[in-house]
């Protein structure tokens, strides 16, 4: 019996006994309850960006405390069509924003625009799927929600703020230290690359091979301005309880969709938990990012948003988008990559850490995990705790 037929009966008895079957509650728990069931301390806090968007900000620390200004402050920015939930939905003692709270940070969790968090602008409509609302990538997550995030926090706290980012999240601070954004080096302290997605030419996951292959965001892109539909990764109440049904019933089809996608050794992640990590996953963006990742990974340059010639001359003076120069990077950079990382490999991580060259020091160090498994491993302590070593440093 081959695959799709396996699929195709899952997905049948999923449908038939979904109302039946027993799903985590933790699956459908908002950021809040995540954390606060736990008995951690929590605030929530509105950064506004210079273009109107009203990003949600959660701010943690350790458990059974009180939340306090003066400790050390750490931000986790999450990656492509994930949130903040990513860095608190595995085991407790297994997930990055409780391990780095507990150990005394103050954490904070960045939302970008168009998540299921962040759907709020001070005149844009984003119920409306064809609003201007959507007609963004994470080139303006860069430009201004990651400015915007930092200066929020370093003047709330009055501390300068450790970063670390993964994968998109590592993207966008990548290009604001290459494009030397003032305000990101005014207020950033130690920058921690989590699987960082920058160059993609060698990418082994099946899905975005066939999708760059396809040209699958300029058919994405296409279709959806015929039914003018510019946001991405939204699924109804039904269709994520359906999914996480899916993963109760059919484990082993939730596996094999994450090596299709992004972890090429599902052995090191907690698969038990997928049934509730499906449920936060995905969180949506717009048509336009994901369309500008798959161009990714189709170049070799690391460069900006291609609005295509007439675009390009009225945004950049320049028929073509201008590429970020890496080697501008003069801070510290700590890159953490997945030994069987199927999005960002090491071969392209490897590229990143030669373009670093103006850089004072570049640590690079890799783990036995995959590109998810940074947020759902079995073992995000390992390097949590090399983290913590070197924000204590």
């Amino acid at each position: 019996m081959n695959k799709s037929v396996i699929l195709a009966i899952a997905c049948f008895i999923c449908v038939a006994s979904a109302a039946l079957i027993k799903i985590p509650p933790e699956a459908n728990y908002h950021f809040t309850e995540l954390v606060s069931t736990l008995s951690y301390p929590l605030e929530t806090h509105d950064v506004t960006t210079e273009d109107g968007y009203i990003l949600t900000y959660f701010r943690i620390q350790a458990k059974n405390s009180q939340i306090r200004n003066g400790l050390p402050v750490v931000l986790l920015n999450h990656g492509l069509l994930d949130s903040s939930d990513s860095f608190v939905v595995n085991n407790e003692e297994q997930a990055a924003g409780f391990l780095l709270a507990n150990a005394g940070f103050d954490v904070w969790f960045a939302n970008n625009r168009g998540n299921r968090h962040c759907l709020r602008h001070t005149h844009l409509d984003s119920s409306n799927a064809d609003s201007a609302f959507w007609d963004f990538s994470w080139q303006e997550m860069s430009e201004l929600d990651l400015p915007a995030g930092l200066q929020y926090i370093a003047q709330y706290t009055g501390r300068k703020v450790n970063f670390l980012g993964h994968s998109e999240g590592s993207t966008i601070m990548f290009a604001a230290l290459a494009r030397r954004d003032p305000v990101v080096l005014q207020y950033l302290d130690k920058f921690i690359a989590l699987a960082p997605a920058v160059f993609l030419q060698h990418s082994t996951s099946l899905l975005v091979q066939v999708g760059g292959w396809i040209k699958a965001g300029t058919i994405l892109k296409f279709f959806d301005s015929l039914l003018h539909r510019k946001k991405f990764g939204f699924q109804s109440d039904l269709a994520r309880k359906l999914g996480e049904s899916l993963c109760v019933v059919a484990l082993p089809i939730c596996i094999e969709r994450v090596k299709l996608l992004s972890d090429a050794d599902t052995s090191v992640d907690n698969v038990k938990r997928f049934p509730i990590t499906v449920g936060h996953f995905p969180a949506g963006t717009s048509v336009q990012n994901i369309y500008y990742w798959s161009e990714m990974f189709n170049q070799k340059d690391f460069k900006k948003y291609d609005y295509g010639k007439e675009g390009n001359m009225q945004r950049y003076g320049t028929p073509t988008p201008p590429v970020y120069d890496l080697g501008q990077i003069t801070e510290p950079i700590y890159m953490f990559v997945g030994e069987y990382d199927h999005l960002a490999s090491p071969a392209d991580t490897a590229t990143l850490r030669g373009k670093l060259t103006g850089s004072s020091k570049v640590e690079y160090r890799r783990y036995a995990l995959g590109h998810g498994s940074f947020i759902w491993g079995l073992n995000v302590a390992e390097y949590v705790n090399d983290a913590i070593a070197i924000l204590n440093s």
